[in-house]
């Protein structure tokens, strides 16, 4: 009996110091890890979130000329492949979008444009707080731009988690 139960055992660690190893690897490439921004709006308060959209572009063919038809901001940061960005967002009544691009050439583009038209591929809008949770596609540097229509001098919360 007691010959039995140490063969057991001694198989039962013999196999898991097999699968342990092969399973790591897997384990460690859909795990969530913090993200560091390079570039954060001015005046972003990484305690509280807050910023106040600073960017805007304007509609330079309009009758009136010059008005503000976007209102921005942006962060950007360096992913691996399969990391995940988390984040709490909030804006303070107005409705604001997000949109996640390739960084520096979809922000030189999206800086560019006709006051924010163009495929940027999923555009989401929130009001009420709201989780992002995005999964890097490859390793690169992208760049998450926060946006809403028109003038906007409210705060918007920004926490990554």
């Amino acid at each position: 009996m007691t010959n039995s139960k140490l063969r057991y055992t001694l198989l039962l660690v013999f196999a898991s110091l097999l699968l342990v190893p092969l399973a790591t690897p897997l384990l460690a490439s859909v795990s969530a890890t913090s993200l560091t921004f390079t570039r954060a709006p001015p005046g972003y308060n990484p305690q509280t979130g807050a910023f106040t959209m600073d960017s805007q572009l304007t509609d330079d063919n309009s009758i009136n000329g010059g008005r503000v038809c976007v209102m921005f901001d942006y962060f950007i940061f360096n992913a691996q492949a399969g990391q995940t960005l988390q984040a709490q967002v909030q804006s303070a009544g107005k409705p604001v979008s997000y949109i996640i691009l390739n960084s520096p050439s979809g922000l030189y583009r999206f800086q560019n444009s006709n006051c924010g038209y163009g495929n940027w591929g999923p555009v989401e809008a929130f009001t009420s707080p709201t989780t992002i949770t995005w999964v890097a596609p490859a390793e690169g540097q992208y760049v998450i731009i926060l946006l809403t229509n028109g003038f906007y001098g409210g705060q918007v919360f920004f926490t990554p988690q």
